[in-house]
């Protein structure tokens, strides 16, 4: 009996010393997740049309732009105006665009890029166009404190640290028109395009 506990002692270690092996790898990618979209394609200032109503921009309400609202302007005192959009081609109720940001980095900005090709100007001026970025949900800070005009390399929202994630901000432009204004007879039917980009850091 004990030959035979040996002998089978014996097999079970020869067989625990015969093995066979394999060797694979895990392959981790991740890569760098930079992505912008904002759902407005025009903001629309038609100083002839009929829109009504206002649109609110940092606790402020500015009239849309309309023939109307135009009118009185001119017939008032002040010297100057901003007015909402009349219409804002797929954003929000006509009053602002939704920019969202979705990141893996940790630091990121958003900020004008570019203005046209760099000659593309207003008659009135560029300046007039002004922009407000505010906070609706997620990560960084709006970096426009109120609407500011617009300028190549303007930064509207940023985040230093721990911005990973999904951040939405809503995007309002205004235009400034002055009484001292001389409109043409033929008027003023002009656009810009305003290019934003998302860096990191």
């Amino acid at each position: 009996m004990k030959r035979k506990l040996v002998a089978l002692m014996a097999l079970l270690a020869s067989l625990s010393l015969a093995q066979s092996t394999d060797t694979h790898n895990v392959i981790v990618n991740i890569p760098q997740v930079l992505k912008l979209t904002l759902d407005a394609t025009d903001y629309v200032f038609n100083f002839a049309s009929t829109a009504s109503g206002t649109v609110s921009v940092n606790s402020v309400n500015y009239p849309r732009a309309s023939l109307t609202a135009y009118e009185t302007f001119l017939a008032g005192s002040a010297t100057t105006q901003d007015f909402a959009p009349s219409a804002v081609t797929g954003g929000t109720g006509d009053a602002y665009g939704t920019l969202e940001i979705i990141t893996n980095q940790s630091a990121w900005t958003v900020k004008i890029q570019s203005i046209g090709d760099g000659d593309d100007s207003l008659t009135l001026g560029n300046d007039r166009v002004k922009v407000f970025a505010e906070k609706a949900s997620g990560k960084g800070t709006s970096q426009t404190s109120a609407p500011t005009p617009i300028a190549a390399n303007l930064v509207l929202a940023q985040e230093t640290s721990g911005g990973q994630g999904k951040s939405v901000y809503r995007l309002y432009y205004l235009f400034e028109m002055d009484v001292n204004d001389d409109i043409p007879d033929a008027g003023l039917n002009e656009s810009i395009a305003i290019t934003l980009v998302l860096t990191a850091p």
